[in-house]
């Protein structure tokens, strides 16, 4: 477990501005509708919330499906891969490096609506729910960006994995098990109190396949070769 941890402060440390940026993002787009006469109108921070939130999950898409070509690019994973690490723990740490990393972007989303729209019992909850729905969202979309990344260049890898996040949101029913992402972010009010369990559950389950399947294909590949 200790070189997963490793490698998951690794990928945050590589990543640090990046996330120091998206840290501020929040607060930086909500200075926009802050008063200090009035809090914001609900509607227009659900709408804000809700565009951060499906922002964060694209970005961590394209961090995750760039994770093992930059390592490929700068040789860093010649060297880990050397020291007695698995490649499953490879890349369990880079998802649990995302998780992190989205940890603290939501957490981020949801302090800064909180600082405009006031805190109370009814948006804690909400945000909280937000917290959870965009983590889980963030993290299968991720996962399945890393397992593409395997096989297919970084940039394609993180476009199929939004999009198969986010092209179930243009039917009117979307099957909960094939789209775990629509059934957690699909609320028309980003500030709802409550939280899809099944689909929650189902994303989790089928982050954990989805990195198992990646690291099948990924302990056949040849990391020593020159990708530049």
């Amino acid at each position: 477990m200790i070189p997963v941890l490793l490698l998951a402060k690794n990928f945050l440390r590589q990543n640090r501005w990046l996330l120091l940026a998206f840290a501020a993002f929040p607060f930086l787009l909500g200075a926009f509708l802050w008063s200090p006469h009035h809090a914001a109108s609900q509607q227009d921070v659900s709408e804000i919330v809700q565009m951060e939130v499906r922002y964060g999950v694209v970005v961590l898409a394209f961090l995750d499906s760039s994770a093992i070509y930059n390592e490929k690019r700068s040789r860093r994973i010649v060297g880990v891969l050397s020291k007695a690490v698995t490649r499953e723990q490879y890349l369990l740490g880079l998802l649990l490096g995302s998780a992190y990393f989205a940890v603290t972007y939501f957490a981020s989303v949801a302090a800064a609506a909180l600082w405009l729209i006031g805190v109370s019992d009814l948006a804690v909850g909400a945000l909280s729910s937000m917290f959870v729905r965009g983590t889980l969202a963030a993290l299968w979309t991720a996962s399945v960006a890393l397992f593409l990344s395997t096989f297919v260049y970084p940039f394609f890898a993180a476009a199929i994995a939004a999009a198969l996040a986010f092209a179930p949101f243009a039917l009117s029913h979307a099957n909960t098990f094939l789209a775990p992402v629509a059934a957690l972010l699909g609320a028309s009010d980003s500030l709802v109190r409550s939280i899809p369990i099944s689909a929650g559950m189902i994303a989790i389950a089928e982050s954990a396949i989805i990195l198992l399947l990646a690291a099948q294909i990924f302990v056949r590949r040849d990391v020593t070769v020159n990708i530049e």
